[in-house]
């Protein structure tokens, strides 16, 4: 059985948004189960997070247009 909304998979999608891969961290969002408020709390409950809240938004705007296309 697949896993979703993992911490490593969080990790993953700050990893790809910190390299400027902005299209495969919001695929990752989507195949990941990842919405608003999964980074939200994700990214809340991190002590050093790797992204800041405006990269949040980013990739909340970048799966939600995979996700309705």
């Amino acid at each position: 059985m697949k896993k979703y909304r993992t911490e490593e998979q969080f990790t993953t999608i700050c990893e790809n948004a910190l390299n400027g891969n902005w299209s495969d961290a919001g695929r990752n969002c989507v195949d990941y189960g990842f919405y608003a408020n999964d980074l939200i709390n994700h990214f809340e409950s991190a002590e050093y997070p790797l992204i800041e809240a405006l990269d949040v938004a980013i990739l909340v705007e970048i799966a939600s247009e995979i996700r309705y296309k």
